[in-house]
């Protein structure tokens, strides 16, 4: 079993043209007390087919020409945490003296977790787009659900002869 946090979210780029000036780009600032997620990625509590999860309103760009003071990585800023359980069973068979038959089931992914992929966060100032359906199409916070994260539930069965 594998239990972790998130990976840490980078903080977007900043949108005032100092990378054309002088060819490297800064981060955007933080804005105090605003959150930032519009919900818990966590939670399997809302459609990633249609809410944006990355809330824009968190981040300012610096003034034009002006380097950002923003930190690259915050620690309260990450992607969907992503658990995994693995299983075995193994059985050893003494068939001689000196001849074993070891026979080992292997299970991945056991209870068959589906994750949403990561949220887009390089631009804070991407415009969300919506299709008439009102699925999310584009922008600060969408989801991509065009491939599925996670591998399906899988397993394997080992063989061996020893003698």
């Amino acid at each position: 079993m594998s239990y972790q946090s998130g990976l840490l979210i980078q903080v977007p780029a900043a949108q005032n043209a100092l990378s054309s000036l002088l060819f490297r780009s800064t981060n955007v600032n933080r804005v105090p007390d605003v959150p930032l997620f519009t919900q818990d990625l966590n939670c399997h509590c809302f459609d990633p087919n249609k809410t944006f999860v990355l809330n824009p309103a968190a981040w300012s760009d610096p003034g034009a020409g002006n380097w950002g003071f923003g930190a690259p990585y915050y620690n309260d800023y990450r992607y969907q945490r992503r658990p995994e359980e693995e299983m075995n069973i193994a059985r050893n068979f003494r068939l001689r003296e000196s001849v074993n038959l070891n026979i080992r089931f292997e299970f991945f992914n056991v209870f068959n977790r589906t994750e949403v992929n990561n949220p887009t966060s390089t631009n804070a100032a991407a415009t969300p787009s919506v299709s008439s359906t009102g699925q999310t199409i584009s922008g600060f916070g969408y989801i991509n659900n065009g491939t599925v994260y996670s591998n399906p539930r899988s397993g394997q069965v080992v063989v061996r002869l020893r003698f």
